[in-house]
């Protein structure tokens, strides 16, 4: 059986201590996501946009 004081150890060697690595791996992963999400926003917007634009062009063909 594993005395507490070596469970301790044995849990902060397995990663619960962020080192920079991992912190810098973080942060880009982060920015990463960000980036992600305004992307898909932007394409988003484009798709609308594109629709409000055939809809008009369908519009003023139906009118003329």
């Amino acid at each position: 059986m594993i005395r507490l004081h070596l469970k301790k150890q044995i849990y902060m060697e397995d990663g619960y201590m962020l080192s920079s690595g991992n912190m810098v791996l973080g942060v880009l992963m982060i920015m990463g996501g960000l980036f992600g999400l305004m992307l898909s926003f932007y394409l988003l917007l484009c798709f609308i946009q594109w629709v409000s634009d055939m809809v008009d062009d369908y519009r003023g063909i139906r009118h003329e």
